[in-house]
C-alpha cells in the first residue's frame, strides 16, 4: 500500500513538474515574442503577446511579473488605453479563489476610466465626461464570473459527492450515502449561486 502511494505521489508530483515547465517556458516564449514586436515596431503585437505572458500564470513565476511590468510602462508612455486593457484582461483571466493582481486590476480599471472618458465622442451617454466616466467605472466593476466562495462550494461538493460514492462503493452505509448526497447539494448550491 505504501509502495501504490509513494508511486501515486511520484506521478502526480512529475506532472505538476511538467506543467510548470510548459507554464514557464510558454510564459517566457511569449514575453520575448513582445520586446520582439516593440523592437520591430509592431505595437499592438507586442501588447497581445505581454498580454498572454501575463495569462500564463504560476505563482511565483518572474515572466508575469515582467510581462505586467512591461505592459504598465507602455500604458503609461504611450497613454494606450488597449495596454491597460490587456493588464485588465490579463489579470481578470487569471482569478481563481483569489485575485493575484488586483492593485494591477485597480490601476488598470481606473485609468481606462479615465482614458474613456478624455474620448467624449465614443461616449454612450453623451458629452457629459464625469457622468460617462461613472458610467464607464460601473461597467468595469461588473463582473460575469462565479464569486470565489460559490466556485469553492461547487468544487468542495464534487469533492465531496467524489468521495461519498466511493466509500458509498467500497462499504455501503447511510453515513457514506449522506456524504455523497451532501456533497452533490453543495455542488448544485455552489453552480446555482454562481
Amino acid at each position: 500500500m505504501k509502495k501504490r502511494l509513494l508511486w501515486i505521489t511520484a506521478v502526480i508530483v512529475a506532472g505538476l513538474a511538467a506543467l510548470s515547465l510548459r507554464v514557464v517556458l510558454e510564459g517566457r516564449g511569449a514575453l520575448s515574442d513582445g520586446d520582439a514586436a516593440l523592437a520591430d515596431r509592431r505595437p499592438v503585437d507586442a501588447i497581445a503577446a505581454w498580454e498572454t505572458s501575463a495569462r500564463w500564470y504560476l505563482p511565483g513565476a518572474s515572466h508575469v511579473g515582467e510581462a505586467y511590468d512591461r505592459l504598465r510602462q507602455f500604458a503609461r508612455t504611450h497613454r494606450s488605453i488597449a495596454a491597460w486593457r490587456a493588464i485588465r484582461s490579463a489579470a481578470r483571466a487569471t482569478r481563481g479563489l483569489w485575485q493575484p493582481y488586483a492593485d494591477e486590476l485597480a490601476e488598470a480599471d481606473q485609468q481606462i476610466t479615465a482614458l474613456a472618458a478624455a474620448d467624449l465622442d465614443r461616449a454612450p451617454i453623451g458629452d457629459d465626461a464625469e457622468k460617462f466616466a461613472a458610467w464607464h467605472a460601473v461597467q468595469l466593476a461588473k463582473d460575469p464570473r462565479p464569486s470565489p466562495g460559490s466556485a469553492a462550494l461547487a468544487i468542495s461538493g464534487i469533492a465531496a459527492w467524489l468521495a461519498g460514492m466511493a466509500l458509498l462503493i467500497r462499504r455501503p452505509s447511510r453515513m457514506h450515502a449522506a456524504i455523497a448526497i451532501g456533497g452533490l447539494a453543495a455542488w448544485a448550491l455552489g453552480v446555482f449561486t454562481a
